[in-house]
């Protein structure tokens, strides 16, 4: 080999990557192709779901609940079938809804939706490969596309127009993009707005991350004072009946929920089990041990250093140990994708997120048989709608436990970690 070959060979990695850096589209292009694919993905899904029974419901049931207290002045009046769930924070933070008209409300909605999917998954995309800005969002775009076809859960928050998709955004941005002062705020907004995403600023405590977990504690106290100073009433009705009285628990305690819900509290309002076999607080006993459990295999994620993951782990702990787990909730599911990136495809925890996210493919919804007349279903419709019932909640409980057995020791070992060079973030 001549000493220009091997000069030739040496450069090669340098020339390859300024051959991919000249092929590489501009940031404007890449935003311009991802404004007009999503515009594009709106208007065929709008036109899809408008014309389907219950399309769109639960948002304009939202629209229903603030017209119910402009008339009641109490947006909690009545309790049925698209009714205000949401603690007061709900009602300040959705109040803008208020102000599209009516025509608008289903394709900005949407529209919204496909883009916070998109933004998570390029703030995912940029952190854990080496992808540049433009190829990061064209590749979110794409995945964009691909989930609400591939995934029911991503589908239905279109489908109903619910807040999932919003919740997942907030949480990764607040984990993996903002720092300083300002972190914790989105978290707080996102727990003011539905309460379960909360269990971020429990890990924040266990993590001793006193700063993010004070700032988003502090979002949520300024977001629900207002929101009591601005509609007493409503909120004096959710704290002394939801809270205080345990209504909140009772509402969920249904035939329709127990079948329908991925909880894990559900599990034991179904058969075999039965409605009320579980008390409110027996039912808050079993979701807390879970929730300790994941809370201490996030912990030890971040201790190795993958706050990725750690995300990943208290995403599935908020919405499995919540009292209700309706499939929209599962809007985070693609994101177990991307858990190789970070921890590798060797991780067992990896394998069963790939395995959950396999599961999710399937659209187990349509399977639910909904009723107390479940039993009465021929054998193998009846063993069809366990499976359905069960299989995102077991699936998930799995990434959960194997998380926990893979993470555990580091998590009560920190200091053998240290001694390695590893340090948990600040």
């Amino acid at each position: 080999m001549t000493v220009l070959e091997a000069a030739g060979e040496d450069l090669a990695p340098e020339g390859n990557s300024l051959r991919h850096r000249l092929t590489e589209p501009p940031l404007a292009v890449a935003l311009a192709v991802a404004m007009v694919v999503l515009v594009v993905e709106t208007a065929i899904y709008f036109h899809l779901v408008r014309g389907q029974d219950g399309g769109f419901s639960d948002l304009f049931g939202r629209a229903a609940n603030f017209q119910q207290l402009k008339t009641t002045g109490n947006i909690y009046t009545t309790f049925s079938i698209e009714a205000f769930t949401y603690p007061p924070g709900g009602i300040l933070l959705l109040s803008p809804l208020v102000l599209l008209p009516s025509s608008w409300l289903a394709p900005v909605w949407t529209f919204s939706i496909l883009t916070a999917l998109t933004a998570t998954l390029y703030i995912v995309t940029r952190r854990l490969t080496r992808h540049t800005a433009s190829s990061s969002l064209l590749i979110a775009v794409a995945i964009t596309v691909i989930s609400p076809i591939a995934l029911s859960s991503v589908y239905d928050n279109i489908f109903w127009g619910q807040i999932g998709a919003f919740l997942t955004l907030a949480i990764v941005a607040d984990e993996l993009v903002i720092h300083g002062r300002l972190q914790g705020i989105w978290v707080g907004l996102a727990t003011a707005l539905k309460i379960y995403p909360g269990i971020f600023i429990v890990i924040w405590l266990v993590r001793r991350q006193y700063r993010q977990a004070v700032t988003a504690l502090i979002t949520v106290a300024t977001v629900s004072v207002a929101a009591t100073l601005l509609f007493y009433q409503s909120a004096s009705t959710f704290f002394h009946d939801e809270i205080v009285g345990s209504q909140e628990l009772e509402h969920f305690a249904t035939y329709s929920t127990a079948q329908a819900s991925s909880s894990i509290d559900d599990v034991f309002l179904r058969p075999p089990y039965f409605l009320g076999h579980l008390s409110a607080t027996q039912s808050l006993m079993v979701a807390g041990l879970f929730a300790v459990i994941g809370v201490i295999a996030s912990y030890g994620a971040w201790l190795k250093g993958h706050e990725f993951t750690s995300v990943v782990i208290g995403l599935v702990i908020s919405t499995i140990c919540s009292p209700i787990a309706w499939n929209h909730y599962f809007a985070f599911v693609a994101l177990l994708a991307f858990l190789p990136f970070e921890i590798g495809w060797r991780s067992w925890t990896t394998r069963f997120a790939l395995l959950a996210l396999a599961v999710n493919v399937v659209p187990w919804p349509r399977w639910k048989d909904v009723g107390v007349v479940q039993v009465l279903l021929p054998p193998n419709q009846l063993y069809l709608s366990y499976v359905s019932q069960n299989a995102t909640m077991v699936a998930m409980l799995l990434v959960l436990l194997v998380a926990a057995w893979e993470f555990w020791p580091d998590s009560l070992s920190a200091k053998r970690l240290i001694h390695r060079g590893v340090t948990p973030s600040p």
